[in-house]
């Protein structure tokens, strides 16, 4: 019998490596996700205009601008009585601080319109002219919105700062029959909210929200839980039952919850964004599936106000399953591609956890791919012991209704000084997580116990431990070669096509490829030691293709076997050798 897993210890002293690969692949996130398609363009757009100096006895031109949300809604019904259908229409805001009097929530009556030519909807978006500034210091924000909460479909929220709100910044939707899709959020800057910055979606809703923010700015938000005091409700973008959803080079930082929760959501794709100083993790997937984290860069400063001594630092990336509602059966997060990221001084780049759930409910965890990021310097707080690269948290005994399989940490790079955290702590994982782990050609600037140089990864000393100066490869010739292209991961950081002599793995590429196969990544794994250098294997119920390699890549011998059939192999005498079923 092949036992389910081998401990983790094992590894360490494995002098024959059995990888048994499933025939089936998981799937992985489905390209990219759309942009939102706006109703019409600016000028087309039935415009009142608002000035901090405004009065609502104006009539909403730039001339004789309005000074609250109510008085402009109010002029939009009326510059807008004779339409019907969806009409486009925009609040326009002139240079300025407002000190808000009401707040923008959409409620039906201020959507939905009837009039002499029939039934309207008014899809109103936000333009700010220069520096505009929405302060909700004197207003009471409604529970469970924002300064503005809109139910508008096809419009935009452009060049606007929110600060100061008891609630939210921006509420996309105010209920399931209100969904607010395809909406463009671009140069929009959230500062200091009570609760969420952002949030997107409305579970249990069949409709794609097609949401993209653009260039954005959230901080300072979920301030119930300064100093982790006071609970971890809020996130700097909180996506709910969420779908199709884009976040492209936005800057997302001292924020004291999540900096983006992808919860029940699915289609998400976080790019070429800075995520730092976050007293959560970076990017949550929570109950999340189809999902890219791509060409960002994760960074914390260590211990700052951020993060009191004692308390934890910043996680990159958490994969996990929160048990919000006690009706499903099954809570699945998978097809995640974390992929060309650089972490500077993360507490942990990648972990996964096995989430708050039900004793009846099952998590699944699946088609996980870590690859080609550089991750450099790591650090813990005082009495912190959950600090790794990567860090996968479970009971003890591992709990029965929880699954993990198909994760794939490969062409990573991995360095710090290991005087200062041990090597020990820089991938740890249960022993019943090892069948799930694949861990292909990554550059480790010290022996990680396990690991060292299994599947080809490589120790390489000569890593900067620290951050370095610059990231071009010029100048950085320890970091310059080439690792094996992933078929997945079509270009790097920089944008460059990935070829064979390609410049970039996440920050970098190394020379001395690997032939380890990428069919390794697509499957369950499971593993046991033996010593010898032959054994009889069976396919499992169907065709599969055996090929043995020895450690470095060679391939030893190989057969195909029919469904339920046994066959014994044998290869030449090496230390170490591991068999690929698929």
């Amino acid at each position: 019998m092949i036992p389910r897993f081998i401990p983790v210890s094992a590894l360490v002293a494995v002098v024959v490596l059995i990888v048994l690969v499933a025939y089936t692949t998981q799937a992985q996130p489905s390209g990219n996700v759309p942009m939102p398609k706006l109703l019409a363009e600016a000028s087309q757009r039935v415009r009142v205009v608002m000035s901090p100096a405004g009065n609502d006895a104006g009539d909403g031109t730039r001339e004789k601008p309005l000074s609250t949300f109510g008085a402009a809604i109010a002029r939009l019904k009326t510059l807008t009585s004779g339409e019907k259908g969806r009409v486009a229409c925009e609040i326009r805001f002139l240079p300025g601080r407002y000190a808000l009097r009401d707040v923008f929530i959409q409620y039906t009556k201020d959507y939905v319109v009837l009039g002499s030519a029939g039934e309207r909807r008014l899809d109103v978006s936000f333009v700010g002219e220069g520096n505009v500034v929405l302060d909700a210091s004197s207003v009471v924000v409604p529970a469970g919105h924002g300064v503005i909460t809109t139910s508008s479909c096809g419009v935009e929220i452009r060049n606007i700062r929110i600060v100061n709100s008891n609630e939210f910044g921006i509420r996309l939707g105010t209920s399931l029959e209100r969904r607010s899709t395809n909406v463009l959020l671009s140069d929009v800057v959230i500062d200091s909210t009570f609760s969420h910055g952002i949030r997107i979606g409305e579970d249990g809703s069949p409709l794609s929200d097609t949401v993209a923010l653009v260039a954005c700015s959230i901080t300072h938000t979920n301030l119930m839980n300064d100093r982790g005091i006071r609970g971890q409700f809020g996130s700097a973008i909180k996506m709910f039952g969420a779908r199709d959803v884009n976040v492209i080079e936005c800057k997302i930082g001292r924020n004291w919850g999540e900096a983006v929760c992808i919860n029940n959501s699915s289609r998400v794709r976080v790019r070429r964004c800075t995520i730092f100083d976050n007293w959560a993790p970076g990017v949550y997937c929570d109950v999340g599936s189809d999902v890219v984290v791509e060409d960002c860069t994760f960074r914390s400063d260590k211990d700052t106000t951020m993060f009191p001594a004692g308390r934890r630092g910043m996680v990159a990336v958490l994969i996990s399953t929160e048990g919000w509602a006690g009706s499903p059966n099954e809570l699945r997060c998978q097809n995640i591609d974390i992929v060309n990221n650089v972490f500077v001084n993360m507490a942990g780049c990648l972990d996964i956890w096995e989430g708050a759930i039900g004793f009846t409910q099952q998590q699944i965890i699946s088609g996980v791919r870590f690859a080609h990021n550089t991750c450099v310097g790591m650090w813990t707080t005082k009495g912190n012991t959950s600090t790794a690269f990567v860090n996968l948290v479970y009971s003890v005994p591992f709990p029965s209704n929880r699954q993990i399989r198909n994760v794939l940490i490969a062409n990573n790079i991995f360095s710090v000084d290991p005087s200062l955290i041990a090597p020990n702590r820089w991938i740890r994982l249960p022993a019943e997580a090892v069948p799930a782990m694949t861990y292909p050609s990554n550059y480790w600037s010290a022996s990680v116990p396990g690991i060292a140089t299994t599947f080809g990864n490589v120790v390489a000393p000569s890593l900067p431990l620290t951050e370095p100066a610059s990231w071009l490869p010029e100048v950085m010739p320890s970091l310059r070669g080439r690792v094996p292209r992933l078929s997945w991961v079509t270009s790097d950081a920089g944008g460059r096509t990935r070829t064979a002599d390609s410049t970039n793995v996440g920050a970098y590429e190394f020379s001395l490829p690997s032939s380890v196969p990428g069919e390794v990544a697509h499957a369950p794994v499971f593993m046991r030691p033996f010593v010898g250098n032959s054994t009889v294997v069976c396919a499992p119920g169907r065709p599969v293709q055996i090929r043995v390699y020895a450690i470095d890549g060679r391939l030893l011998t190989s057969a195909d076997l029919d469904g339920g059939d046994c066959r014994n192999l044998s290869w030449q005498s090496v230390q170490s050798v591991f068999v690929l079923m698929q």
